[in-house]
């Protein structure tokens, strides 16, 4: 089983693929596999991958820069002695950059770099070195898979563990309760324009059907687009139905007081919390955005709106908000969906089948070169 070196941009446990890296980690250790996660952690992430029995190590790659050509070299150097030390048998980064200097360490050391799948920038350092690019969905890699470097793309599903899930299930202060004879909508998110919360509140402004709106994440009182909705909310007199809370750990707990849960993204990849609400059995109405179609399939498993329309986006709100039949239908096919295709162990298992390949190419184009030296032909 492989030795893995990871490497993180971030150590925030409120972000998605944060929490894919610690998962991955722990549920390919029982096969053998043996993960480093290192960057800029923090002490909540050393706290989290301890009690997961993890190992961390506090250091971070240097980007590339012709300005600071020195500085950079010298970390690839450092990182080359710490990869001659812990010889690990796949590097992989869980943000590729521009040309970090762990990639480039590897590479030089002949350890093949597998990364997240993210935005295709030509002429970056990476491009050369990256063997493997992994996705959750085709959309996620969709910049990828129209760039030359298609064919290192693989697909690998979802890191959702219902067991995380249900450990959250606890209210970690007490939320307001339902007022009667409404629906609640849910959104937990980070607060960006690309969440499309400007695009519900515009939505809900045309919505007659009796709804209360509960928006959780981040931090409601920071300037810029939380301020904006906040003010959105104000001008259009809804400040009565709207319960604003900052980021909060107890999904589940707030999960379990939603009639319908609402994500209206301008651009997605496979959104966690989507899958989540599934798993709750949330009726849900997602944007026909990135990778929400291929959670949600219009009118069996939820309702699908057209990314940044207000009025296509009132419509699916409207149809579920006045009829509990439908949203204990979809929100039953939900669940079923959910339990049967976001199965992590699927997922962890072909992320090892990534590295499995990507070390047999480097094996073999090393022996290719060995076998070509050895009859003194130039590879």
């Amino acid at each position: 089983m492989p030795r893995v070196l990871i490497e993180l941009s971030s150590a925030d446990l409120r972000i998605g693929a944060v929490n894919d890296a610690l998962d991955l980690a722990e549920l390919t250790a029982p096969s053998g596999a043996r993960f480093l996660l290192c960057g800029p952690l923090t002490d909540d992430f050393c706290a989290e991958a301890n009690r997961r029995h993890l190992a961390t190590m506090r250091r971070s790659s240097r980007t590339f820069s012709r300005r600071a050509i020195v500085p950079y070299a010298i970390d690839v150097m450092r990182w080359a002695m710490f990869i001659a030390r812990w010889r690990p048998d796949v590097v992989h980064l869980n943000y590729a950059g521009y040309g970090p200097s762990l990639a480039c360490a590897a590479w030089q050391c002949g350890v093949p770099v597998v990364a997240r799948a993210g935005p295709y920038i030509a002429g970056n350092l990476s491009n050369r070195w990256v063997s493997a690019y992994v996705a959750n969905c085709r959309a996620h890699a969709a910049e990828l898979l129209e760039s030359p470097l298609s064919d290192r793309v693989a697909i690998a599903g979802d890191l959702y563990r219902p067991n995380r899930l249900r450990s959250t299930m606890t209210l970690e202060r007490p939320l307001p309760p339902k007022a009667a004879g409404t629906v609640r909508l849910v959104f937990l998110g980070q607060l960006v324009e690309r969440k499309g919360l400007h695009v519900l509140i515009e939505a809900l402004q045309g919505t007659t059907a009796p709804w209360e709106l509960l928006l959780a994440g981040g931090d409601w009182t920071a300037d810029g687009y939380p301020q904006r909705i906040r003010q959105m909310v104000d001008a259009a007199g809804l400040g009565s139905r709207v319960i604003f809370e900052n980021h909060r750990q107890d999904v589940g707990a707030i999960l379990s007081t939603a009639d319908i849960f609402v994500l209206p993204s301008l651009s997605e990849a496979r959104p966690r919390s989507i899958i989540e609400a599934m798993a709750m059995g949330v009726a849900v109405v997602g944007s026909d955005a990135g990778g929400i179609p291929s959670l949600i399939a219009d009118g069996r498993t939820g309702l699908l709106a057209r990314a940044g329309d207000p009025a296509s986006l009132a419509d699916a709100i409207s149809r579920l908000a006045v009829s509990a039949d439908l949203r204990a239908r979809l929100g039953a096919a939900a669940r079923t969906h959910a339990e049967q295709e976001c199965r992590a162990d699927r997922t962890a298992a072909e992320y090892l089948a990534v590295y499995g390949r990507v070390i047999d190419q480097r094996r073999g184009a090393s022996g290719r070169r060995e076998a070509l030296e050895r009859t003194g032909v130039s590879p």
